[in-house]
């Protein structure tokens, strides 16, 4: 008997990560202006919106989620923005929000974003520990390809 295939339930680590991601992030689009002045942030604000729509159109509506688990239908994407990090979504979020926070650089806005930093970080490294368990190919396509930044790390 064939039966569907079912989600991975977030476990309360990813709940309490999401959770606190979505807070810094609202903290942040809350806090200041969300088009900054200056062509230079917007700019960034603009490649950072590029990147994670490219990133959902690669991956496919329904993979996308906000949750590190990796659903049960879910398949290891490469191509597009996946070929030059690892994490194009955790890139595009950290882009858009640095834009944001530069167009109105205030200490406690530079805390959250730094906040936001070490949550995705946390989070990144669960999401890939999930992913090696996962697909045994993925440790071959972590050496070959870089997390946050093409070229660099």
């Amino acid at each position: 008997m064939n039966q569907a295939p079912r989600n991975v339930a977030p476990s309360v680590l990813s709940l309490t990560l999401v959770g606190i991601q979505f807070v810094l992030i609202g903290g942040i689009a809350l806090t200041g202006p969300l088009w900054p002045s200056g062509w230079g942030l917007r700019g960034m604000l603009a490649v950072g919106g590029v990147i994670g729509l490219r990133a959902i159109q690669v991956m496919g509506l329904r993979q996308v989620k906000v949750f590190p688990e990796v659903a049960s239908q879910g398949s290891l994407i490469v191509l597009g923005p996946y070929r030059w990090v690892r994490h194009p979504m955790y890139t595009s979020v950290l882009l858009v929000t640095l834009a944001w926070v530069l167009g109105s650089p205030l200490s406690y806005r530079v805390m959250l974003w730094m906040g936001l930093i070490m949550t995705l970080m946390v989070k990144l490294r669960y999401e890939e520990r999930l992913l090696m368990e996962r697909f045994p190919e993925y440790e071959a396509y972590r050496r070959q390809t870089k997390r946050l930044i093409p070229f660099v790390w």
